[in-house]
């Protein structure tokens, strides 16, 4: 049985990981804090092991004996740019050494990078993964110099393979859960302004994790994870509200809201010194005109067919109703 070393498990995307690699018959073992929250992982049958990803000590202790690592460690917002590259790129620098140094035979690594990594897209022209990236936050910024410092030490010593997930939504969600709390309160958010997006089902990018192990095809590659269905924001809500039966109202939402939203947000997170979810760089990324890219590599690569939003919101909606989430 391999082991499998998951960095990131007690969060969203990761203890969706977990979950589908236990059930595929993998051995798990999960790297995390001891604040960490352990809801989601905690009645499941896997080690964990506490300490910091910015112990080196730790890293090169815990890498031995592993056969696969998937990287999903990170931080989706914070106060500074300093952050970010701290915890998204040094941390994945750290736990690269640690493999060279500890654990060269290591089968796979996998990086759970982001869209945001490739930036918006040409509306005219979906991105592939090799097209020259343009992120628009400091977020995808770090993401990309994390996937640059995976390939400038991996390459040629290690295996491994980056993943690319378009907005990912999904039960345990708290950020794209704004659409389904708004559709639950009967409004159907759009922007004025047309804008274009894809998104990814959690349970797929959990999926196309196991896919990766043991596949030669995507060693040393870079995929993008999403459903082929690019949306506005109309689509989106209608569909949600469609597929859960539920009556709604548009709620038309103009570009200098938006903006507004983000100003008071940087204001409050400057006040609570804590980062907030919709600050000024997330309202520059929700207001590009374009953010899609080239599913074929990881369809035909991984062999995976990604949920369709129909499908996957009502099941999303239905977990939050019982979940207590609205």
């Amino acid at each position: 049985m391999l082991k499998v070393l998951v960095t990131g498990a007690s969060g969203f995307v990761g203890s969706h990981i977990v979950e589908t690699l236990l059930k595929t018959n993998y051995r798990v073992i999960c790297a995390v804090r001891k604040t960490s929250n352990l809801r989601w992982i905690k009645n499941l049958a896997l080690e964990c092991i506490y300490g910091d990803l910015n112990d080196k000590g730790f890293l090169e202790a815990n890498v031995k004996g592993i056969d696969v690592i998937v990287h999903c460690a990170g931080i989706v917002r914070a106060m500074a740019r300093e952050e970010y590259f701290k915890a998204n790129v040094e941390n994945t620098k750290n736990l690269c050494e640690a493999i060279l140094k500890n654990n060269p035979c290591l089968k796979k690594f996998i990086f759970i990078s982001s869209q945001a990594a490739m930036g918006p897209a040409d509306s005219s022209d979906i991105e592939k993964a090799a097209d020259k990236c343009n992120p628009v936050s400091d977020y995808g910024l770090s993401k990309l110099a994390a996937e640059l410092e995976i390939k400038k030490m991996l390459l040629r010593k290690v295996s491994y393979t980056i993943l690319r997930p378009a907005s990912v939504y999904g039960p345990r969600d708290k950020d794209i859960f704004i659409f389904f709390n708004l559709v639950r309160h009967h409004l159907r958010p759009f922007t004025i302004t047309k804008r274009f997006l894809q998104l990814v089902y959690v349970k797929d990018v959990a999926k196309a994790v196991t896919l990766c192990i043991g596949n030669k095809k995507t060693d040393n590659n870079i995929y993008y994870l999403a459903n082929s269905s690019i949306y506005t924001w109309a689509d989106i809500s209608k569909i949600i509200s469609s597929s859960v039966g539920v009556k709604t109202f548009t709620l038309p939402i103009p570009d200098f809201f938006l903006k507004f939203v983000g100003l008071v947000s940087e204001m409050i997170s400057c006040i609570t010194k804590k980062p907030t979810v919709l600050n000024n760089q997330k309202i520059t990324e929700m207001l590009q005109e374009c953010w899609a890219a080239d599913t074929k590599p990881a369809e035909n690569a991984l062999n995976i067919e990604f949920t369709n939003l129909e499908i996957a919101s009502k099941i999303t909606y239905n977990w939050y109703l019982i979940n207590d989430f609205f």
